[in-house]
């Protein structure tokens, strides 16, 4: 049986991601219960550690990730991503403070301003 695909949700807030190499900086990203997606050409290898930070409703979040892979653009459309965006997946691996209950409930309100989650 095939592994369900979380849906991501936008996020247009500054971000900041720190990876052992460099830093970046993003006008927005993806975010799912399980991970973050990184839209554009960044290079980050597979395993790689990243913390990314970023604010939800003026608090904020910081979420350690490490990389799981790079997303054609296919397989970013079919998790809700603009079919125009290929990027990067991240792995949530633990947040700091109250930064998933943050993040969660943020969703959560998107999903219902949307119409719900079939809407």
């Amino acid at each position: 049986m095939p592994i369900r695909k979380e849906k991501w949700t936008l996020l247009q807030v500054p971000v900041t991601l720190e990876a052992s190499r460099a830093t970046h900086r993003l006008a927005s990203i993806f975010v799912s219960p399980g991970g973050v997606f990184v839209p554009g050409s960044l290079v980050l290898e597979a395993g790689q550690p990243v913390v990314v930070r970023f604010a939800v409703d003026g608090r904020a979040i910081v979420a350690h990730t490490e990389v799981r892979r790079a997303l054609s653009l296919d397989e970013a459309a079919a998790r809700g991503v603009d079919p125009s965006t290929a990027g990067v997946e991240l792995r949530l691996v633990r947040m700091e403070g109250d930064g998933s209950q943050v993040l969660a409930e943020h969703i959560r309100k998107v999903i219902m301003e949307s119409g719900g989650p079939d809407g």
